[in-house]
């Protein structure tokens, strides 16, 4: 026997009352007056000390009537074996465990184990239980049986990972084991934190008719964490790089006194105050680190809270070593004809432009070895080895920019470098007398303008441009920008593995006043960018990420071309795991399940080749919850009949449980007793006891 409230035991200290009542009572002496006691013989009195209890079973009564109250009270029932479940009362449940990264805060994964454990517990002979895990995806982990040892067992097995959590992969899982059942009692037993984040993309699930579902809540409303939520890298022009963290405050409290600390290659390189409003964001820089050639493994750690798996986010850091732009310019006119486009490039470091000014009609191969990005600046290209090495860098992948003023004159260019430009250049276009022509059409869904498709985020009707180069595009070139009357003012063409671009004025303040305009600066940077098809560095990955082996080699320049050559090479994870890849022709995924540092390594060798930081995903530092009502009412498919079943459900559990609960018989017995009590108190209390020190008459 177990009892629902056993404080209510407590009141058994009353049964001191009625030993009290029993052992201070004393008995009233009556005095008789008599005229002479001349004739009466004297007797000794005798005393005895009244330590006794004069009417046991009153006090034994009295004793019981207390004892069953207390009892009734802390509401005691029988905890034996469920009956076993018939044909038609027998049920199947799917047991849905949340083990996603969120259940490792606090205490959350112990109080899990335990109600899934609960569950088990309550489930009667017959009926059949299956157990799916789940997080961003699910898994079965048992089968629908009878045999529930053999769910306990697989229940000891799991344990929560670094994964995000969604909660349709476990639900439409779920519902497919369920669909299968023909038990005319189905349900799942769903026990989360309920993340908000796990269904925000909810709502398409739908579980089979007549499949209740039942939801249990670990969430905690007063919940708080923190978290490492990004890591900036800034070059700096001495060659060293400027750290900059972003520390998040999940929760509605302050954090005040919050030390924050970079590591590199293991090594603590400095420490940070840090205080985070709620529900705020805090930026800590560091000062500018020098970083030794390769990769190296870095940390921003927080001190430890309740959910430690977000307290540090990691990376893989190397210099960088930005954009190489050769700026091309004629070898007559002014000097600062470039001056505009030069210092707009200087300004930024993400990337870091780095410029090389050289006369174009000079150019020599060497020139390109370095470059990324060209830009001829109203220059020509002369005849010689310059001009074919030029085609050969585009088609090889370089990035070429050109941009046509009153000097540039593609007509006197080599025929082969012409066609670069894909197109023909027309003449001067001047459009001064009229104030100036203005752009009418950009495409924002070009990666260059894309910047300023936002609303608020910049305006190039601004812009006046007095004078422009015609320009006629050939097949294959795609325009990008046009002014008012339809003219191209930017068009683009690939050629072999680079692209070139083709700006048909100038990018200082002799034909356009663009370089006056707000979007001047952006606009450039996003054209070199472009041109060079610059990519910002993968410092680090979100756990369950997959990547292709050899786009993963290609990212520390091992692999070169578009196939690498076939190879063993070793996976190894942050637990010391190993799995052996193959490279052949066939692409190779690879997924990224634990948090911490891969390496890749060739076969045979302890050198790592890559290095890849796996981090959790930022959302699933949220611990916000969702109320359980509204996913049941989603997933149901109606609250009609969404509650219908579960009440149903819940109706049954307690009717079994009214129906071994003792209280209402303890209560039932107790009044019985006290009505006994009460007739025998008041039977006895009419008798006079003898007196035993009265003095007799002769």
């Amino acid at each position: 026997m177990s009892f629902l409230t056993p404080v209510f035991l407590a009141g058994l200290g009353l049964l001191s009352v009625p030993i009290l009542i029993h052992l201070t009572q004393r008995q009233q002496s009556k005095v008789t007056a008599f005229p002479s006691l001349m004739f009466l013989r004297r007797v000794p009195f005798r005393t005895s000390n009244r330590r006794r209890i004069r009417h046991p079973l009153l006090f034994a009564l009295r004793c019981l009537a207390l004892i069953l109250i207390a009892s009734a009270f802390a509401r005691p029932f029988l905890a034996g074996a469920p009956a076993a479940a018939t044909g038609e009362s027998a049920r199947d449940v799917v047991l849905l465990l949340d083990t996603s990264h969120s259940l490792n805060y606090g205490g959350l994964w112990d109080r899990a184990l335990a109600e899934a454990d609960a569950v088990l517990g309550g489930l009667a002979p017959g009926d059949r239980a299956a157990l799916v895990t789940f997080a961003d995806r699910a898994q079965e982990r048992a089968a629908l049986t009878e045999d529930l040892l053999a769910v306990r067992t697989a229940l000891g097995d799991v344990a929560p990972g670094a994964r995000g959590t969604r909660f349709d992969p476990g639900l439409q899982l779920a519902g497919r084991i369920l669909a299968e059942s023909e038990r005319p009692s189905r349900e799942v037993i769903l026990i989360s934190d309920f993340q908000r984040v796990g269904w925000l993309d909810g709502g398409r699930t739908r579980l089979p008719e007549g499949v209740a579902l039942t939801a249990v809540d670990l969430s905690d409303p007063d919940a708080t964490n923190l978290a490492v939520a990004d890591v900036a890298f800034h070059p700096e022009r001495n060659g060293r790089v400027r750290v900059v963290a972003r520390v998040a405050n999940m929760g509605s409290d302050p954090a005040a006194d919050l030390d924050v600390s970079l590591e590199l290659d293991g090594r603590t390189i400095s420490s940070r105050p840090a205080e985070v409003p709620p529900r705020g964001v805090a930026s800590v820089a560091f000062e500018g680190v020098a970083l030794p050639p390769g990769s190296t493994r870095g940390e921003v750690r927080i001190n430890g809270d309740d959910l430690t798996g977000d307290d540090a986010l990691r990376f893989v850091v190397a210099p960088d070593e930005g954009i190489e732009v050769l700026l091309l310019e004629g070898s007559a006119g002014r000097s600062d004809r470039s001056l505009f486009l030069e210092r707009a490039l200087a300004i930024g470091d993400d990337p870091m432009v780095r410029i090389t000014r050289r006369r174009a009609a000079a150019l020599e191969p060497g020139w390109l070895t370095n470059a990324a990005v060209v830009i001829l600046n109203d220059a020509n290209v002369s005849e010689g080895a310059g001009g074919q090495a030029l085609i050969d860098w585009v088609r090889a992948g370089g990035g070429l920019i050109v941009m046509l003023g009153p000097r540039g004159a593609p007509g006197r260019w080599p025929q082969a470098v012409s066609a670069l430009l894909g197109g023909q250049v027309g003449g001067v276009e001047d459009r001064s007398g009229r104030g100036g022509s203005r752009l009418g059409w950009l495409d924002y869904d070009h990666v260059v303008f894309e910047l300023f498709s936002a609303p608020r985020s910049g305006d190039f009707s601004d812009a006046r441009f007095f004078r422009f180069q015609r320009f006629e595009p050939a097949q294959g070139t795609t325009v990008l920008a046009r002014f008012e009357d339809g003219e191209p003012a930017l068009a683009e063409r690939t050629e072999g593995e680079g692209r070139v671009l083709l700006w048909t004025s100038t990018l200082d303040r002799f034909w356009n006043d663009l370089a006056l305009q707000p979007v001047y600066l952006p606009f450039v940077h996003q054209l070199v960018r472009h041109a060079s098809a610059y990519r910002q560095p993968e410092r680090w990955v979100s756990v369950g990420r997959v990547s292709e082996l050899r786009a993963l080699l290609s990212m520390r320049g091992l692999v070169t071309g578009a196939t690498p050559g076939a190879g063993e090479w070793v996976l190894v994870a942050p637990d010391g795991g190993r799995q052996s890849v193959t490279v052949e022709s066939e692409p190779v995924w690879m997924e990224f399940e634990q948090t911490g540092f891969y390496e890749l390594r060739p076969l045979r060798s302890d050198v790592a080749m890559a290095t890849v930081a796996v981090n959790p995903t930022l959302e699933e530092s949220d611990l916000t919850p969702l109320a359980p009502e509204r996913l049941i009412e989603s997933v149901a498919g109606g609250p009609g009949t969404r509650a219908a079943a579960t009440s149903a459900a819940l109706d049954a559990a307690d009717e079994e449980t009214r129906t071994r609960e003792l209280w209402w018989p303890l209560l039932l017995l107790a009044a019985l007793v006290l009505v006994t009590e009460s007739i025998l108190a008041n039977r006895w209390a009419r008798r006079r006891p003898p007196s035993r020190g009265m003095a007799r008459a002769t």
